[in-house]
């Protein structure tokens, strides 16, 4: 399992799937967050320094960081069906269930630090950021955001990876998860049916950094429900893909 690991990493390290991943993570939360913190708030708009505007710019890290490892996640598994290489990967080893669990500790693993990384960054250049504005003290507690987006980045490589690996197909993957997670559960499903959609992936995955209690689940309900989602379509993936076809 280690050198299966091992090998993982070594094909992330030579693609540019896993540079792209983390150069746009950082980049749009930090970019997201100086500009909610720089602009002027008009009037109705979340006060600088207020709670939940603090709560919104440090969550920036785990929204980004969790599209992007999902993105990751399905490339590591539908990238090798789509150039033929799984075959190759499951003739070296050919219990699959070992391939695919490797896959998912590897995404997992780079999810976790990813979105550690990048929380902290945007956590220095908010406080930086906010300070220059006035705003001395952040008012929510950054050690349970920076837990919530740990989590999420993690959780999300795990989806990814387990989408890649029941569809097959890198496009169709990646469209239908981010349509299914931005526009039906964030777009409509928050707006239509709040109290279905807190527990649906994505709903949960921002209880994880929210400080609204009343729209999103405690932060431990949230972690649970994520990871039970996570947990669940990752066995369906493995079992599809042990009884699966090779083609």
């Amino acid at each position: 399992m280690i050198n299966s690991i091992r090998l993982e990493l070594l094909k992330l390290r030579t693609t540019p799937a896993l540079y792209v991943t983390v150069a746009s993570a950082f980049a749009l939360s930090l970019l997201s967050a100086s500009v909610t913190i720089m602009l002027k708030p008009n009037p109705g708009d979340l006060p600088r320094g207020s709670a939940a505007q603090v709560q919104h710019v440090l969550g920036q890290p785990s929204a980004v960081v969790s599209m992007a490892m999902f993105i990751l996640g399905v490339l590591v598994v539908a990238g090798e069906y789509r150039h033929r290489t799984m075959l190759t990967v499951f003739l070296a080893e050919p219990r699959r269930l070992r391939v695919i669990v490797a896959k998912l500790v590897t995404v997992a693993g780079i999810g976790a630090a990813l979105a550690a990384a990048t929380y902290v960054v945007t956590y220095a250049v908010a406080d930086v950021l906010y300070a220059r504005n006035g705003v001395s003290h952040l008012a929510v507690d950054a050690t349970r955001l920076g837990w919530g987006t740990v989590l999420s980045g993690a959780t999300y490589g795990l989806l990814g990876v387990a989408v890649g690996a029941l569809t097959r197909n890198t496009v169709a993957a990646i469209v239908a998860g981010l349509v299914w997670l931005q526009v039906v559960e964030v777009g409509i499903l928050e707006n239509a049916f709040p109290a279905l959609a807190k527990w649906l992936p994505a709903g949960a995955a921002q209880g994880l950094t929210s400080v609204d209690r009343s729209q999103f689940l405690p932060q431990a309900a949230a972690a649970a429900v994520l990871v039970a989602w996570a947990a669940g379509i990752v066995v369906i993936a493995g079992r599809v893909s042990i009884r699966r076809e090779l083609r």
